[in-house]
């Protein structure tokens, strides 16, 4: 198993200066950030340290749109740090934040300031703490963990613009400027607008960048790269899909702060209504030989096992149609991308149902291992496939539910050790969780599993809106 080392970010002096709490401010302090390294997918820390620190990718702040950053207190003690809101407007506004032991805290951004877009920074004193931000859209909830750190590089592999609004969003956290460049890979090569080369963003401020302005309209696959100094950033793809290429919903995503070799997808699935792909890009100055692995569940030894090679050019993106291979079952599936040589990005894209009924998820696969994932946004309903945990390995396993209270984790009856299968000698099978009638609503869920595993949670997308969406959990690291 291909294992990265995880970074955890240490704020090593605290926010100094005059703020008057929950009001904007015009001179913000500065905040120093210590990386221990390379940036990649968002995750727990389980050490104790100074602060931890977290980067969410943005909400939009306009009519009848908000978001809430959640923050989740595993611990016994109660938690305690800040909120720092930057935006569009370049206007900065702290708050101090208390989250009682063993509970989660909900902030609505657009009450603490005003912007197009809003981004939070979020500083948990003793560093234990789980964040992440739900953006709230007539088109559909969308939730995503926070980064823990901004990065110099940024990649987006999937994106339209037609029928489909694409705004790229892009936070500095730092008091300096940045400069940043973007590059665009379409299916006609590569564009590098004028106007987005070199673009400076002041110091704790939100950049929008609306990219039909830029003269990439109508366009059925386009991928990004932002990268920036002499400050790191963080950046996200706001998608409202109206029609285009059959997509539908809304979707805030934070985009891949690195390349990976390895890159895990729990939820495929093969139906009449249902379309899938994957879109794999290739930042690099090298061609990249790709495997990507499609397997079912395992009943009896009856799993299928689909392994497909693609040759991805350098400084390109390939679209590969998962529907097309040559005799996958319809029903669910889960899949593994390596790259074994040159970094790469995976993200899926799957759409569920037709017309205005249709609900598209574009995600980035998982690519760290763990056996401990929380669920720490909690549900806000439950069904047959609330939540579906993927075997990392060829072994089979189990896995365990527990529920976060005040007399902290509780297992969940009829949720101890449940059987996860193994698909074959060398990739892992997976578990739909039917919480149908468990009651498992508004409580923080964690997922422990005797195998390296991914999990992955199906919440809905708000009141009276059809369809779910597909998050990762967060795991610990």
């Amino acid at each position: 198993m291909n294992r990265r080392l995880m970074l955890i970010v240490l704020v090593l002096g605290s926010l100094v200066g005059l703020f008057v709490f929950g009001t904007e401010s015009e001179n913000p302090a500065a905040s120093t950030f210590s990386v221990l390294g390379p940036p990649g997918m968002p995750f727990a820390p389980t050490q104790v340290g100074i602060n931890s620190s977290w980067f969410c990718a943005g909400v939009p702040a306009t009519s009848q749109r908000g978001g809430d950053v959640i923050v989740t207190n595993p611990t016994a003690v109660p938690l305690r740090g800040r909120i720092t809101v930057f935006s569009t407007s370049r206007k900065v506004v702290m708050q101090d934040i208390s989250v009682g032991a063993r509970d989660s805290g909900s902030f609505a951004l657009e009450k603490l300031a005003t912007g197009d877009y809003l981004s939070a920074f979020v500083e948990l004193d003793g560093g234990l703490g789980i964040v992440e931000q739900r953006v709230r859209h007539p088109n559909g909830r969308s939730l995503s963990p926070c980064s823990n750190a901004p990065s110099s590089n940024w990649y987006l592999a999937d994106g339209i613009t037609l029928s489909a609004g694409y705004d790229l969003v892009v936070t500095n956290p730092f008091p300096d400027y940045t400069n940043i460049t973007v590059s665009v890979l379409t299916a006609d090569g590569v564009r590098t607008p004028a106007k987005l080369q070199n673009q400076t963003i002041a110091g704790q401020s939100v950049l929008k960048i609306d990219l039909e302005q830029f003269g990439l309209r109508d366009e059925q696959l386009l991928a990004v790269e932002v990268n920036s100094t002499p400050e790191r950033v963080v950046v996200s793809r706001a998608q409202n899909y109206y029609g285009g290429l059959g997509r539908n919903g809304y979707a805030m995503t934070l985009g891949a702060p690195s390349t990976d070799h390895r890159w895990f997808f729990a939820d495929g699935e093969k139906a009449g209504n249902t379309s899938e792909s994957l879109t794999l890009l290739n930042p690099s100055e090298l061609p990249a030989s790709v495997t990507v692995q499609v397997f079912t569940a395992t009943e009896g030894g009856d799993e299928f096992v689909a392994v497909q090679l693609y040759d991805v050019a350098e400084g390109s993106v390939l679209k590969v149609d998962i529907d097309a291979i040559a005799g996958l079952p319809t029903g669910r599936h889960a899949l593994v991308v390596d790259s074994p040589e040159v970094g790469i990005v995976a993200e899926q894209v799957i759409t569920r149902g037709s017309g205005g009924g249709a609900v598209t998820v574009v995600s980035l696969g998982a690519r760290v291992s763990s056996k401990r994932w929380w669920v720490s946004t909690a549900l806000q309903d439950v069904n047959e496939a609330a939540m579906v945990v993927m075997n990392q390995t060829g072994e089979s396993g189990t896995f365990s539910l527990f529920t976060l209270g005040p007399g902290g984790l509780q297992p969940v009856p009829g949720f101890q050790k449940v059987a996860l299968p193994a698909a074959s000698d060398f990739v892992g099978g997976f578990a739909d969780v039917d919480l149908t009638g468990t009651g498992l609503i508004g409580q923080p869920i964690l997922v422990e599993t005797t195998v390296d595993s991914v999990v992955l949670r199906r919440p809905n997308r708000g009141t009276g809106l059809k369809g779910r969406t597909s998050v990762l959990a967060v795991p610990e690291i």
